[in-house]
């Protein structure tokens, strides 16, 4: 196991170069609906797990890490005005392309995470900053959620969605010797084995599209960082995976019941006081 002196720290030009080269594979083989706001792959959006306020018209947004920006698209269409960033510029234009296919307006930009700030104009607030399975791409997520909670009005909404900690854990299967006596040998069970929960494996991507790294964190981290920002934590959630998720793949969708069993995704949503 890695200490934190020994990780590989991320490159925002190769994330952008990955992204850029994966944008149309991975449209191609994801479903993300804009009817629904996703929180992660293969568990319930928004319109099962209520876990946001009720935004009135004309309520400002701002997105992070948007790759296609179908969230902002899904606020949008209920009446808010929506800014979405993402380091990617193919995924900009995905993004560009679906604004325009269901009528709204976007004000889309380019921008790493670690950065967001750089890319909006003097100290623009919003009602409602989100992120969706984006910061498990930067090396040290507390600064960012800081810079969201700055980026927030007060009385507004900060939303991140990241990978849970147990899944960078690996999925196993085990036996044991049945001691219920009357039983005649090994019963075998699948679960996840991680080495430390507090310093969970990384996810390293090497493929045809390039080098990323992808990284979890305890829920305790996610809650601290929250409350260190000013932020007081009015939802966490770790849901299961459902069969209709408006965020699914065919490799997402055959999981083999492990997504059942173990939460991929944490969500946690915070207002500023």
């Amino acid at each position: 196991m890695k200490n934190e002196s020994e990780r590989e720290r991320t490159n925002p030009s190769r994330q952008r170069d990955y992204w850029n080269a994966l944008a149309a594979d991975y449209a191609a083989i994801t479903r993300i609906s804009a009817d629904d706001f996703h929180y992660g792959p293969q568990i319930p959006g928004e319109n099962a797990l209520h876990l946001l306020p009720d935004f009135p018209q004309g309520a400002s947004a701002l997105e992070l890490g948007c790759g296609g920006a179908e969230n902002s698209v899904w606020l949008a269409k209920k009446g808010l005005v929506c800014t979405a960033l993402d380091i990617s510029e193919k995924q900009l234009e995905r993004a560009r392309a679906l604004a325009a296919a269901n009528g709204v307006a976007i004000d889309l930009r380019p921008a790493a995470l670690e950065r967001f700030e750089d890319a909006l104009g003097g100290g623009e607030q919003f009602d409602f900053v989100h992120s969706s399975h984006a910061l498990e791409f930067v090396d040290d997520p507390g600064p960012v959620i800081g810079a969201m909670a700055r980026r927030t009005k007060r009385g507004g909404v900060v939303m991140a969605s990241s990978v849970h900690p147990v899944f960078n854990g690996e999925w196993t299967t085990g036996a044991w010797e049945d001691d219920g006596g009357g039983g005649d040998g090994a019963e075998e069970s699948q679960g996840v084995f991680l080495e430390s929960y507090f310093n969970p494996p990384d996810d390293i991507r090497d493929d045809a599209f390039g080098h990323v790294v992808s990284r979890a964190w305890p829920v305790s981290a996610w809650f601290g960082w929250f409350t260190a920002a000013g932020l007081q934590v009015t939802a966490l959630a770790e849901p299961p995976a459902v069969e209709d998720a408006p965020y699914t793949s065919a490799d997402w969708a055959a999981h083999g019941g492990e997504l059942f069993a173990i939460p991929s995704t944490i969500i946690l949503v915070g207002r500023k006081t």
